[in-house]
């Protein structure tokens, strides 16, 4: 067996509502199969009877908390870096890569990096080229680099054009399919988020940022709500500001104002009463995606997906089984297989139905975190 250190931004259970609380889930399912499982965070407002949580001490304080929090991760490995087989790296945020990079390079700890996506550090800023630096040492020495599927590998080796592919497994994200369940949703939970009376409901769940395509989501919902006006649209997610007010804009300009729902982030335990309460969930990007945790939720709520055919998305969305997939920037396409779900109340049942299958077969915790663990013991022995 073995004992690994890992990390995560906040432990807080499932009233965060961020993919931290799908991690709280995943690493309290890990620690079942290691010896020892330690979580390390700054901000934790959650316990676990399951895995070791370590506070790393931080200065909240603009312009220096980001180096105290790679200073603070990199103290933790170092603590307890004599009852420690494995650092197993979740995210590629700059702390928990400085970790990894230096857990491999001056510790000798075997590494293993899961890297969740393609899009690293965008724009091309003088911060976000030292991140990729940090990252590209990270990536380059780990032991081994897991990736949720093949169809994310061209992506990454534009990134890092050395990495041996030797080094590189293949696994897919997961959720849990004994939470995220087909069922009525709880209506007071609606209520609380969506206002509005509708006929259909297309939600769309994660940051409200321009490489998510909010905008030409938004091009496709007038497109949509013209031929069926009884539909809504909701977004839940933390904004980018200055994105969020243009996308803002064009609602006013279209004329959208009080059919399109701001939810602001919502936590994961409501999240899944939206996904329920949901006709067709809708997932827009330009770009960078592995498989995005909240397509496989609504999955798991047995919805079908029209989302855009980029990076790992078709994995899950596969055209005419699951939902539909589009090409970026094609609204009228991405609209008119909306519609197509909306009107035909056999074929969306039969797509979310194999949307569930599929989802129970190749993207359940109960499947992946025994491989994942398996992966973790064999890079820590290899």
């Amino acid at each position: 067996m073995v004992k690994a250190v890992t990390f995560v931004r906040r432990i807080a259970g499932l009233l965060e509502p961020s993919l931290e609380s799908e991690f709280y889930e995943e690493f309290t399912l890990l620690s079942k199969y290691l010896d020892e499982l330690i979580v390390v965070s700054d901000i934790v407002d959650s316990s676990s009877q399951d895995f070791r949580i370590h506070r790393a001490w931080t200065m909240k304080i603009p312009k220096i908390y980001g180096l105290t929090k790679i200073l603070s991760y990199c103290f933790s490995v170092f603590k307890y870096r004599k009852n420690i087989d494995l650092i197993y790296v979740r995210t590629f945020s700059p702390p928990e890569m400085a970790a990894s990079w230096f857990s491999k390079k001056l510790l000798k700890k075997k590494v293993v990096v899961l890297l969740p996506s393609t899009w690293f550090f965008e724009p091309p800023t003088l911060k976000n080229k030292i991140y990729k630096w940090i990252l590209k040492k990270a990536v380059y020495s780990a032991d081994t680099i897991i990736l949720y599927t093949p169809l994310m590998l061209d992506e990454i080796k534009k990134y890092f054009p050395k990495l041996s592919e030797e080094k590189i497994i293949y696994l897919h994200n997961a959720v849990n399919i004994s939470r995220f369940t087909p069922g009525e949703p709880d209506v007071e939970i609606l209520k609380k988020y969506l206002k509005a009376s509708f006929q259909h409901l297309l939600l769309y769940v994660g940051r409200i940022s321009r490489k998510k395509g909010i905008l030409d989501l938004v091009k496709a919902f007038k497109i949509i709500h013209e031929e069926e006006p009884g539909t809504v649209l909701a977004l839940a997610g933390r904004e980018e500001e200055k994105y969020a007010e243009e996308v803002r804009g064009l609602i006013r300009k279209l004329d959208l104002e009080d059919s399109i729902l701001f939810l602001g982030p919502v936590p994961n335990r409501d999240v899944v009463h939206l996904m329920r309460g949901c006709t067709v969930f809708v997932y827009s990007s330009i770009g960078g995606e592995g498989i995005p945790r909240a397509i496989l939720e609504a999955m798991a709520c047995g919805k079908p997906v029209v989302a855009t055919r980029v990076t790992g998305i078709p994995e899950a969305v596969r055209d005419d089984e699951t939902g539909y997939t589009v090409e970026v920037g094609d609204h009228e396409s991405f609209a008119e297989k909306v519609l197509r779900l909306l009107r035909d109340d056999a074929l969306r049942k039969t797509l979310g139905e194999n949307a569930r299958k599929l989802v129970e077969k190749e993207f359940s915790y109960t499947q992946i975190i025994p491989k994942l663990a398996e992966i973790l013991v064999k890079s820590a022995y290899s």
